[in-house]
C-alpha cells in the first residue's frame, strides 16, 4: 500500500524558486498588474508621495495593485490587506514581496479618492478598445446598500424633540448650580467635563433637527447625517442608493455614481450624461494606452452613435426627467409610474385626451373638462380641469368626488403621451424587456461575486469612491476574461 501524500517540513530547498515560478501564468495579479502598468497615475490625478528623511514612500503603482487586489480578492480593510501581503502568494508577486502596513493603504486611499474614480473612465475607455461597447442599448438602475451607521443608533424627530427638552432643562440646572458654586468658593472654578459634552449633544441635536426640516424626512443618525432611511430588501435601514449604467453587449459598466436620495427621481438625465462623457472621452490614439487585439468585426475606435438609447424602470419615469434627458440627446424608454392604460379601467387618467388647441380634456364618453386653475404638484407646475357633467350616466364609475372629475395635465405631458405609444409598440416592449438582462447581473456581480452588502466607509464622498472602485473591478473582471484567450494585450 503506498504511503499516503503529507507535508514534509524538514525538506528545504537547496535553489528555491523564484516567485515568478510559483505564480501562474493566467491569475488576476497578472492582469492587474499590466493594467496598473499602463496607467499614467499623474495624469490621473495620483499626488505623488514624497519624503526628504528617513524611509522612503511607496510608490503610488504599488500600491494600486494592492487595493484593485483586494477588490478583486473582496478584501476591503486596510488591516486585512496588509496580512494578505505577508500570506497571499500572487500579492506577493504583485508586491515584490514588499508590505505596506494598514495606516498607508488607508492614507493612499483617503489622499486619492478623486483619482480612484477617475480609474472607472479607463476601464471604459478599454473596454470600448477592446469591442466590449456596443453603444447600440444602455441600462440604467440603482440599489440601496446599507450604511455602516447601524439603524439602531439612528434618531427620529420624536426622539430628538424629547431629547432637546431634556438636555435643556439638564443645562440649565448644572449652569445654576456652576454660578452657585463660583460665588460661595475662592479661586478658580473648573467646568465638568459632562457640561461640555452635553453641549455636544445639544448641538448635535440641533443640528439634526434642522437637516430633518430642509429634507422632510423623519430619521437622522448622528454619526453619519448624510445616509438615509431606504428599503434594502425587505428591510428599512440607513442607506445609500448606488446608480449605475451599463451597456447591453458585455454588460460594461459606462457610469456610476451614489446618491443619498431614497428614490431615482431625477437620476437619469445625470447618470445617461456621465455615460455620454466617459464614452466620448475615450482617446482615438494614445500611445500609453493599451493596445487590443480583435477580430475583424470589431474595431478599435467606434463613433458615439446619436442619440444613446437607454431603458430604465419605474423609478426613473418621471416626466421632467425624460423631458431633460430627451431634450440632451437621449432616446429613453421607461415605464411610466402610471403604468399602462388599464382596459379593466376605462376611466383612469391615462384615457383622458389633451387638446392643447382648445385647452380641454376629453374623457371617454366624449365630454369636455374644462380648464379651472393652476397648482404645484413636486415642484412642477400642473393645470387642473374639471367636468361640468353632473348628469353624466357613468359617474359613479369616473369619480367619487361631490364636484366631479378632475385631471391633471403637467407641463410634460407630450412627453408622458409619446412614451405611452412607445411602449404600445414591439420595439418599445423588446427593449424595456432587456433592461433586468443587462444591468441585474451588474448589480450581482458587486452584491454575490465580490461579496459587498454593505458599505464600509462613511460620508457619501467615500461612498461613491467606493462605488467607483466596485463597479472597476465588475469591469475589469470581464476585460480579464478577454486578456486570457488573448484578445486584450499591452504593446
Amino acid at each position: 500500500m503506498p504511503k499516503p501524500i503529507d507535508a514534509d517540513y524538514g525538506t528545504t530547498w537547496l535553489l528555491p524558486p523564484s516567485l515568478e515560478e510559483l505564480v501562474p501564468r493566467d491569475p488576476p495579479s497578472r492582469f492587474i498588474r499590466e493594467f496598473v502598468d499602463a496607467l499614467d497615475l499623474p495624469a490621473l490625478g495620483f499626488a505623488e508621495q514624497r519624503s526628504e528623511e528617513g524611509r522612503p514612500p511607496y510608490a503610488n503603482r504599488l500600491l494600486l495593485k494592492v487595493w484593485l487586489y483586494g477588490y478583486w480578492q473582496a478584501i476591503r480593510s486596510p488591516r486585512k490587506l496588509e496580512q494578505a501581503c505577508r500570506e497571499h502568494l500572487s500579492l506577493l508577486w504583485l508586491t515584490g514581496m514588499k508590505v505596506p502596513d494598514h495606516n498607508t493603504l488607508w492614507r493612499f486611499w483617503q489622499a486619492n479618492k478623486k483619482a480612484l474614480r477617475a480609474l472607472h473612465r479607463q476601464s471604459v475607455h478599454l473596454a470600448m478598445r477592446a469591442g466590449l461597447v456596443s453603444l447600440v442599448l444602455l441600462a440604467v438602475d440603482g440599489t440601496k446598500i446599507e450604511a455602516v451607521a447601524s439603524g439602531h443608533s439612528g434618531w427620529t424627530e420624536k426622539y430628538m424633540r424629547k431629547l432637546l427638552q431634556q438636555l435643556d432643562s439638564v443645562l440649565d440646572r448644572t449652569e445654576s448650580e456652576i454660578e452657585h458654586n463660583a460665588k460661595e468658593q475662592q479661586g478658580e472654578y473648573r467646568l465638568p467635563e459632562s457640561l461640555a459634552e452635553r453641549q455636544a449633544l445639544r448641538q448635535a441635536v440641533v443640528e439634526g433637527l434642522k437637516e430633518l426640516k430642509q429634507s422632510g424626512r423623519g430619521h437622522y443618525h448622528p454619526h453619519e447625517p448624510e445616509a438615509h432611511r431606504m428599503k434594502c430588501v425587505s428591510n428599512n435601514r440607513f442607506a445609500y442608493n448606488a446608480q449605475a449604467v451599463a451597456d447591453e453587449k458585455s454588460g460594461i459598466i459606462v457610469a456610476c455614481d451614489v446618491t443619498s436620495k431614497e428614490n431615482d427621481v431625477g437620476q437619469l438625465p445625470l447618470m445617461l450624461k456621465q455615460a455620454r462623457e466617459n464614452i466620448q472621452s475615450a482617446p482615438k490614439e494614445d500611445q500609453t494606452q493599451p493596445e487590443t487585439t480583435v477580430d475583424s468585426a470589431t474595431t478599435a475606435a467606434q463613433p458615439v452613435p446619436k442619440p444613446l438609447t437607454a431603458v430604465a424602470d419605474t423609478g426613473y419615469g418621471a416626466a421632467a426627467d425624460i423631458a431633460a434627458a430627451q431634450a440632451d440627446g437621449f432616446e429613453v424608454v421607461t415605464s411610466l409610474p402610471e403604468g399602462a392604460p388599464k382596459k379593466d379601467k376605462p376611466y383612469h387618467s391615462s384615457n383622458f385626451q389633451y387638446d392643447a388647441v382648445k385647452d380641454v380634456c376629453i374623457c371617454p364618453q366624449k365630454q369636455a373638462l374644462l380648464f379651472t386653475g393652476h397648482k404645484k404638484r413636486r415642484g412642477q407646475d400642473v393645470r387642473v380641469y374639471r367636468c361640468r357633467c353632473k348628469d353624466c350616466p357613468v359617474v359613479a364609475q369616473c369619480t367619487r368626488e361631490p364636484k366631479g372629475r378632475t385631471v391633471e395635465i403637467g407641463q410634460h405631458h407630450a412627453v408622458v403621451v409619446a412614451m405611452r405609444q412607445t411602449l404600445a409598440t414591439e420595439q418599445g416592449k423588446a427593449r424595456l424587456k432587456r433592461r433586468a438582462a443587462i444591468i441585474e447581473p451588474r448589480f450581482a456581480s458587486v452584491k454575490a461575486r465580490q461579496g459587498f452588502r454593505r458599505w464600509t466607509v462613511r460620508g457619501v464622498e467615500k461612498v461613491k469612491a467606493q462605488w467607483d472602485l466596485l463597479c472597476l473591478t465588475a469591469n475589469l473582471q470581464t476585460l480579464f476574461s478577454r486578456w486570457l484567450t488573448g484578445a486584450l494585450s499591452w504593446a
